[in-house]
């Protein structure tokens, strides 16, 4: 193998998992000896500093960078590393999660064999509290039954309900007319491979994950791709923008590349379970640059982009008791995005909605 995979990894306080994040690329089936981990650390203060030097000092393939500030979210260390990386591909991995045994071999030759700058496969949810498992949605029918046929998966979508509901009324809902489309939707899809995103807008229907995907590094660096300043939505908004810049994309239907672990219960009031005003604020702000990107593309892509996300944020907000202050501000947000973001009469009627929802709440607040 001539090209080199750099994998970069944003780490603060995760000590508990943080060995067997990095042992699931040390053991990847393409081997270590391809692969370039970076480990950055964003000032943590539970050892898992000394976690990565051990592992810097132990193997050629990892490098250590420590910040001398924490930056407060996962962004900064991820542009730390996408500034130090030397590969010609580039993945990221939540250092909490694992990557599958052979995800960084089968995304690399997909890529590389469609001459993609994008490659991506599905992902399991795994709750550790339940022992449930789901697969990751997917707007096409697959046969994870006949890949994976010790495991039973139920299906993960924006909004988490039943697959009849989803998809003989949020998704007409959301989205309006079906999309023109080069796959079929009624017979079981393997690989979809595309020139680009307005080939297949579908695409954008699945979980914006930058941790499923592999892209070229040329496709980073040639169009200054960085990770934007959200404490949450950065992710969301890499993975369009990479999405619309690339010229070849592959989806691998059928393939786990990622175990994305939830260790929280449902009553916890971790930071992971915690809606706070400045989540929901930095993640409207991330849906309005995510729309400002899709300007000059096509409807389809501007609406498929942003709007399951929509019902995703009026849920969590629902959620959360905030103040009248707080209620303002979230309005002048959903506000901005409505000036912007109405690309057909459903769009109109759901960020109508949205506002008028925030628009009563204050109405009836006390100061």
């Amino acid at each position: 193998m001539n090209d080199k995979i750099s994998i970069i990894l944003p780490i603060f306080n995760v000590g508990d998992h943080l060995r067997g994040g990095i042992d699931s690329l040390i053991n990847q089936t393409i081997g270590n000896e391809n692969l370039e981990i970076i480990m950055v650390n964003d000032c943590s203060t539970d050892g898992s500093d000394k976690i990565i030097d051990e592992y810097a000092e132990k193997y050629d393939c990892c490098i250590a960078i420590h910040h001398e500030k924490n930056s407060g979210a996962a962004y900064t260390p991820r542009n730390t590393g996408i500034d130090a990386c030397t590969g010609d591909y580039i993945m990221f991995l939540d250092p909490d999660d694992r990557y599958t045994p052979d995800a960084c071999e089968t995304l690399y030759h997909a890529a590389k064999k469609n001459n993609a700058d994008v490659a991506f496969g599905r992902f399991r949810r795994i709750f550790e509290y339940g022992g449930k498992v789901q697969k990751s949605f997917s707007p096409y029918i697959d046969t994870l039954e006949n890949s994976y046929p010790n495991e039973t998966f139920d299906t993960a979508n924006f909004l988490d309900v039943p697959d009849f509901i989803w998809d003989n009324f949020v998704e007409r809902f959301l989205y309006g007319k079906t999309l023109e489309v080069t796959y079929p939707r009624d017979v079981p899809i393997d690989t979809i491979h595309v020139e680009n995103i307005e080939q297949e807008p579908d695409l954008l229907k699945m979980a914006p994950a930058v941790w499923s995907k592999i892209y070229k590094r040329e496709l980073i660096t040639d169009n200054n791709l960085r990770f934007q300043p959200f404490v949450s939505g950065d992710d969301m908004a890499f993975s369009l923008e990479a999405l619309l810049k690339a010229k070849g994309i592959v989806f691998l239907n059928n393939f786990m590349c990622y175990n994305y672990y939830i260790r929280d219960l449902p009553n916890d009031k971790s930071i992971t379970n915690t809606v706070n005003v400045r989540l929901l604020y930095e993640l409207m702000e991330s849906y309005i640059y995510c729309r400002q990107c899709t300007e000059g593309f096509s409807k389809e892509v501007q609406t498929v982009s942003i709007n399951p996300h929509l019902l995703h944020w009026t849920n969590s907000w629902k959620s959360s008791p905030f103040t009248k202050e707080e209620n303002k501000l979230l309005l002048s947000e959903v506000n901005k995005l409505k000036s912007i973001h109405n690309t057909d009469l459903k769009t109109k009627i759901l960020l109508s909605s949205i506002s008028t929802a925030i628009e009563s709440k204050i109405q009836i607040q006390k100061e």
